[in-house]
This record gives structure tokens, C-alpha cells and sequence, in this order.
């Protein structure tokens, strides 16, 4: 009888331990029909869809006394062949509680998440401010082998710092994001740098009236790669200059639209400066939601002289 009510006591403990973990699946699939510039029209999944189509494991188990642990595996999909790489979206662990949050692996830059807070359209491949000035300086939103601390929010506020290790990177890389995101007011400050390289900063903010929502920022990239036109290659790059947008909001349809201009673009080769073309693009966006969860869109987006449009369907799971 006594092991009959142990075992039962066993059984019981382990099935609310378990009640206390939870796996969910999510997903996009966005695809469309578009034209990059120089290419043929034809079915997009690039720069001038909406979203990356993924699929994706968020994993979370409750210790008990405010403590949780979780895990996230994203893996992007070319909806067009159906073809799937490595998890090379999102691939970490992490735990946290009412002191904040840490986490380790590959995951977004705490510089891109402080551009989340205040990018106008959700930073969609087709942003303007991602495509002309990177994800503050970076090609990519997300770094591999990254230490992060997020803290808790502060009535609104927040930090996130993050870490590479050289031995990991080759070089040393401090990530940092300020954000305050309370109500209709987003805003955000970001900051990382390599060792070894110039730092890469942006700052903006956006204001939701209601129907209409107005965002602003301030980009400076400074390790852009290429080659001059005499040949020299340099990775020494610097890019800079504003974002001026608004976006009107009627009911389920929406227009958009988000111009940068060039303040500054130059690279410097031993001790000569090469000053390069200044540009002005933008972006215009149409969207409309068939549900919560699946909406229609339209895009162009003028980047660098070339023009870029395209239609698309894009459905979250």
C-alpha cells in the first residue's frame, strides 16, 4: 500500500512538472511575385517580400519561484522549392526571471531589437533603413555565439547587452540596445562595435496618433566592404544619414510610406578619402489584413538608383 501511494505521489509530481513545460511550433510562409532590379519578373521570396518563410520551435519549462528556462530553434525555408538550410535564424537557450532574462547561442543583436523598437514597418526585408544602413551597421539582425542580459522593463525601459568572444568571432563585439516602448511611443538607441573596427550606432523613435503613425531615426555604419572604381578593396566603409516616415492606418488596410537620405558616404584608403554618391531612398508599402494572422501586401522600394517591387501573400502560424 505504501509504495502503491509513493508511486502514485511520483506520478503525480512528475505530471505537473511536466503540465509546466510547453512546446510551441510557429511559423511564416510569405512568398509573392516581384522584380529586383536587372532581374525578370517572376516568384519572389527576397528583399522585396514582406518576410522570411521559417518554421520554428519556442520551448519554455516553469522551475518554479519566478524562474523559467526556455529554448528557441528557428530555421528559414525557401517556400519556393521547399529547400532548408541549418537552423541559421535562431538557435539559443536561455533563462530568466523578475531580474531579467540571459541567453546563449545564435539570436537578434540587442542593437537590432533597439531599430525594432522604433522601424516603421516592422522591419519587413523590404525596409529601407535595413537596406540602405544595414541592422545598425550590420548585415545581419542576428549574431552567432552571442551572451545576452536583457533586464525587466522599467516602466517601459529596458536594456539589453550582449557578447562575442573572440574566440568564437576572431575579434571581440559589444552589442547594446536601449529601448522604451510604452503605448504609442517607441524608441530606441543602438550601439555596437567590433574590436579592432569603428562603432556603428543608430537612434529613432515613432509616435502612433491612432490612424496615422510618424517614426524618425538617425543611422551611422562604419565597417561597409567593397571596391572603389580604381580596383582597391576596403572594409572601412562609412554610411550615414536619416528616416523620415508615416504610416496611415484604415482599419484593415494600411500605407506607408519611409525615405532615407545619405548625410554622409566615404572610405578612406591609407590617407586619402574617397567621398561616394549621396542618395535619397524610400519605400512604399500597401497592406491588408484578411485576418489576424494572413495578410495581402504591395511594395517598392528605391534603393541606390534601382528599383525594386513586388506583390505577396504572407500567413503566420
Amino acid at each position: 500500500m505504501k509504495k502503491s501511494l509513493i508511486a502514485l505521489a511520483v506520478l503525480a509530481a512528475s505530471g505537473a512538472a511536466m503540465a509546466q513545460s510547453s512546446v510551441t511550433l510557429y511559423g511564416v510562409v510569405d512568398l509573392g511575385l516581384g522584380k529586383l532590379d536587372g532581374e525578370k519578373v517572376g516568384m519572389q521570396s527576397s528583399k522585396v517580400t514582406n518576410g522570411t518563410s521559417r518554421i520554428g520551435f519556442r520551448g519554455v519549462e516553469d522551475l518554479g519561484g519566478g524562474l523559467k528556462v526556455g529554448f528557441n530553434f528557428e530555421q528559414g525555408i525557401n517556400a519556393e522549392t521547399g529547400a532548408a538550410g541549418g537552423y541559421q535564424r535562431q538557435a539559443n537557450v536561455w533563462v530568466g526571471g523578475g531580474w531579467g532574462t540571459f541567453k546563449m547561442g545564435r539570436a537578434f543583436a540587442p542593437s537590432y531589437n533597439g531599430m525594432a523598437a522604433w522601424e516603421l514597418l516592422g522591419a519587413p526585408n523590404y525596409s529601407v533603413v535595413g537596406n540602405t544602413y544595414g541592422f545598425v551597421g550590420n548585415l545581419s539582425a542576428r549574431n552567432d555565439s552571442q551572451f545576452s542580459y536583457k533586464t525587466p522593463s522599467f516602466g517601459g525601459f529596458g536594456v539589453e547587452i550582449g557578447y562575442v568572444a573572440k574566440g568564437d568571432l576572431g575579434a571581440n563585439k559589444f552589442d547594446l540596445g536601449l529601448t522604451y516602448v510604452n503605448g504609442p511611443l517607441g524608441a530606441g538607441v543602438s550601439y555596437n562595435k567590433v574590436s579592432g573596427a569603428k562603432a556603428n550606432y543608430s537612434l529613432g523613435a515613432k509616435y502612433n496618433f491612432g490612424s496615422f503613425t510618424l517614426a524618425a531615426s538617425y543611422n551611422d555604419g562604419r565597417n561597409w566592404a567593397g571596391t572603389l572604381a580604381n580596383g582597391i578593396n576596403y572594409n572601412n566603409g562609412r554610411r550615414t544619414g536619416f528616416s523620415l516616415g508615416g504610416m496611415m492606418n484604415l482599419g484593415a488596410m494600411s500605407f506607408a510610406l519611409d525615405v532615407t537620405r545619405d548625410t554622409k558616404r566615404e572610405v578612406q584608403v591609407g590617407n586619402v578619402v574617397y567621398k561616394g554618391k549621396k542618395f535619397t531612398n524610400g519605400v512604399f508599402e500597401f497592406k491588408y489584413a484578411l485576418s489576424k494572422r494572413t495578410f495581402v501586401y504591395a511594395d517598392y522600394l528605391r534603393l541606390d538608383d534601382t528599383n525594386n517591387y513586388g506583390v505577396g501573400l504572407r500567413h503566420n502560424f
